[in-house]
């Protein structure tokens, strides 16, 4: 079966004659006719009834042609996809990431779509989610990995995974010996924190979550990225929240300590911002690259617990 076979199938259903089909196909009638009931055959059940007067199709013939335009739909998709893609249309996709660019979900994303689209060329920009969000706005950046909360009337945000807060402190810190902190604990600490300039949401919600416990954070340091906040904890300068299960190893001068989850009921979102209605059709492959990677993480998971 071919997908010629699938469009002859819907002609017929469309026009229920054989002659008319025949003129929109572009054939002539005999030949079409003999490639349906040989399609007929290969599948076993009849899909239209005949008679001199008409042609209806059978109750199997309604159920294969509503799969065959689906089946046509998305072949003529990716046709325009490989068309666009072909043509140097949109060749180019430019990620912005927040975070680290090793980090396993990241790794894991770019792998898949190189598999999937190795003909496109990616340029990955290292920006905080303030200026993603800047840039998406002004049409400098495809999408970006951000760290929400956060909110644009323009802009989509698809949640990619989630990871809880933990204390980075110093290896000779009185509080690398607990099991588990509790929030409390760093109320008279110099914490190391991103900056609210590069990610707004984070710091915030940090915020929140130190005054609902009965304490003001004293951010002393602040920095850009996680390398910079394990740098300045290593040297002794602070204790900071930072994000767990990026894969990012801290350096041998700092050790990463649980949180009390009562106390800190909250975790660090990763989001893919990008336009709603994105008319870049990169970027439409890219999204649903993301999607499927996230739902395999998911699952394997599951499989794993």
């Amino acid at each position: 079966m071919e997908l010629r076979h699938l469009r002859y199938v819907v002609a017929v259903a469309e026009t229920l004659h054989f002659g008319r089909a025949a003129a929109r196909l572009k054939m002539r009638q005999p030949p079409l006719s003999q490639q349906i009931r040989q399609l007929e055959d290969e599948l076993g059940v009849k899909l239209f009834d005949r008679s001199r007067r008409q042609v209806q199709l059978t109750a199997a013939g309604e159920m294969f042609v509503q799969d065959a335009r689906l089946v046509l739909a998305q072949a003529s998709h990716a046709g325009r996809v490989g068309e666009r893609l072909r043509q140097g249309e949109a060749g180019q996709l430019v990620i912005g990431v927040a975070g680290p660019a090793d980090a396993d979900y990241f790794v894991e994303i770019m792998r898949l779509f190189a598999q999937r689209h190795p003909q496109v060329r990616v340029v990955i920009r290292n920006l905080s989610t303030a200026e993603q969000l800047k840039a998406l706005l002004e049409d400098r950046l495809h999408a970006g990995f951000v760290t929400p909360p956060t909110e644009h009337p323009g802009l989509r945000f698809d949640t990619v995974l989630h990871t809880p807060i933990v204390l980075a402190v110093p290896r000779g810190h009185a509080l690398a010996a607990r099991a588990r902190v509790p929030l409390t604990a760093i109320a008279g600490e110099s914490v190391i924190l991103f900056a609210r300039s590069m990610a707004p949401g984070f710091f915030d919600a940090m915020a929140d979550a130190c005054r609902t416990v009965g304490f003001n954070l004293h951010v002393r340091h602040e920095v850009e990225n996680l390398q910079s906040a394990y740098g300045l904890v290593a040297a002794g300068m602070g204790v900071s929240l930072v994000p767990a299960g990026l894969d990012v190893d801290p350096p041998k001068g700092v050790v990463l300590k649980a949180l009390e989850p009562q106390l800190l009921g909250i975790d660090c979102e990763i989001a893919l911002a990008y336009r709603r209605d994105p008319d870049c059709e990169l970027v439409r492959l890219f999204v649903e690259v993301v999607t499927d990677a996230r739902a395999s993480r998911r699952t394997g998971k599951r499989r794993s617990a």
